[in-house]
């Protein structure tokens, strides 16, 4: 049976939607300070009372956030209530362990927990605080994708082949950096096998569901990531990205995720893949960025100087903006491009020049991407599973099938073709002054969560997968710009969506004021009504 292992100032109002229940609020700027409400205990006893109050009523428990605060509270909210000694980090994580035990068995976005290990960190953390010495993030749960290795730690890649794989006996780097800056680390997320799809649907695993529509994916592959912010198991999260596997997740769980330019992180030595924050909010995102962002004397790759990202950023009035509907790859749906039209409006509404253009990005690239990130060392993923096909997931054998030769040619395919959008791309955007481009994430957020049920209906492996509908890849070829997804808000079903926001090679800080300006412009998810409902 599938489930975790236990290892001791507002303007103008636009609403859309395809239907009133569906409706998405596009709030003008917001002056003066942006960060959130303080939390106080009055709001922790009221917090209580509501979930009593739905308890009585019959109502989904889920529906209220209330049942406690602090699982969705933001690292500045908490960072102060652990100043203030009215929270500390014990209590949050009691909390969300709470939730992870009344919550995750709908969901089941966590392979292994690590709970004893966390509530010692989490007490380390309290006398911190007491001590006036706490570090950035110091007691703030942030969630690890089951890829990064930890002394004790099994990495599965979300395959049989691992499940019983050695425990590691090192940190990977960025577990080095998470762990300077005082962060708890109560348990690893699921993903699909090796990393290759839009969910995590596994026969080491089970499937997970996403918070929002249990009939959907939460996306992937950084899926246990995604889907156990959206569901208040964590405060951060960490995700991977050499596809869209960051900002695939962000789009369906209703998230912030940045997939930095290669480099920018210490995530490894493949240019393809990089590692990257999630979170609920945006100024959530710029502080876990701010913690793993740096050099590293254990991967080469690691820039230096070290880049700090500000909290808080100028107005966008005046830029030019680009926005390119990825039509060449798949087509979005009227709910997804209406989302994005309203937000569209709102930029122009705050001082924004928005115009169309056509990077000529198509779906043909695929498999010539593809064909490149498995003649790189991520290929071996291909030799190890074609040695073991009868311990494989949904898809796996289809998709290897389709793969054909890999190797030094269709690498040689790949770097052409990144030369040829590169200089696309400069053309027809950053070289006609936009300062942005920005482009949807999924074309639609209605992808089945159980790969099981989809391969027994005999659905197409690139429909199955949800592979035919990402517009993100194209960014992992063009590895050197940066890319954050930003929520558009609930489209249709009950189901988020996101966009993507790709700035200039190497030029983060203009993808992150923009981020920050969007979360100003728009009304948040995770909050008011704006929950998950679990059903």
């Amino acid at each position: 049976m599938a489930g975790a292992a236990t290892n001791n100032e507002a303007e103008s109002n636009v609403f859309l939607g395809s239907s009133p229940h569906d409706q998405i609020e596009i709030l003008g700027p917001i002056p003066g300070n942006t960060e959130a409400y303080m939390i106080d205990r009055r709001m922790l006893i009221k917090g209580t009372a509501a979930a009593l109050v739905a308890s009585e009523l019959g109502l989904p428990a889920a529906r209220a956030e209330s049942a406690d605060p602090l699982c969705y509270a933001s690292v500045a909210d908490l960072t102060a209530m652990f100043r203030a000694r009215k929270a500390s980090p014990v209590d949050l994580l009691k909390a969300q362990i709470k939730r992870i035990e009344a919550y995750n068995p709908k969901v089941n976005c966590i392979t292994y927990e690590h709970f004893d290990q966390a509530m010692k960190e989490a007490k380390q953390s309290e006398d911190r605080y007491r001590r006036g010495n706490p570090r950035p993030l110091e007691g703030i749960t942030v969630a690890i994708k089951d890829e990064f290795s930890r002394p004790g730690w099994r990495t599965t890649q979300g395959s049989l082949i691992y499940k019983d794989s050695p425990p590691a006996t090192e940190n990977a780097a960025i577990i080095d950096s998470l762990e300077a800056a005082g962060a708890v680390m109560p348990f690893q997320t699921t993903v699909p096998e090796f990393y290759l799809f839009l969910g995590a649907s596994t026969r080491a695993w089970g499937t997970t569901r996403n918070p929002w529509n249990l009939e959907y994916s939460p996306g992937g592959s950084s899926a246990g990531s995604g889907a156990a912010l959206a569901a208040g198991f964590t405060t951060l999260a960490l995700g991977s990205d050499m596809g869209g596997s960051i900002r695939i997740p962000a789009s369906q769980c209703g998230l912030y995720g940045f997939r930095p330019p290669f480099g920018r992180v210490a995530g490894g030595e493949i240019p393809f893949s990089t590692s990257g924050p999630m979170a609920r909010r945006f100024d959530d995102l710029v502080r876990l960025q701010n913690a793993i962002v740096g050099p590293s004397d254990r991967v080469m790759a690691a820039m230096r100087p070290r880049l700090d990202y500000p909290i808080r950023y100028p107005r966008l009035s005046g830029w030019r903006i680009a926005v390119d509907w990825g039509a060449g790859i798949a087509e979005a749906i009227p709910s997804v491009k209406a989302a994005m039209l309203g937000g569209i409006a709102a930029l122009r509404a705050a001082g924004c020049t928005v115009d169309e253009v056509d990077c000529g990005f198509t779906k043909a690239h695929k498999m010539v991407f593809i064909r490149g990130l498995m003649s790189t060392s991520i290929g071996t993923a291909i030799e190890i599973s074609n040695a073991h096909r009868d311990q494989l997931s949904p898809y796996m054998t289809e998709m290897l099938d389709q793969v054909g030769p890999v190797g030094p040619r269709q690498a040689e395919e790949a770097e052409e073709l990144l030369q040829r959008l590169h200089r696309q791309v400069q053309q027809r955007v950053f070289g006609k002054g936009y300062r942005i481009l920005l482009m949807p994430t999924m074309a639609t957020p209605l992808v089945g969560a159980d790969m099981f049920k989809s391969k027994d209906n005999k659905v197409d492996p690139w429909v199955g997968t949800g592979l035919n509908l990402a517009l993100t890849w194209h960014w992992n070829l063009l590895n050197r710009y940066p890319v954050v997804d930003v929520p558009l808000g609930l489209v249709e079903d009950r189901m988020p969506s996101g966009m993507q926001v790709i700035g200039q090679t190497y030029s983060d800080l203009d993808t992150f004021q923009f981020a920050s300006n969007w979360s100003r412009l728009r009304r948040s998810l995770f909050a008011g009504e704006r929950f998950p409902t679990f059903t």
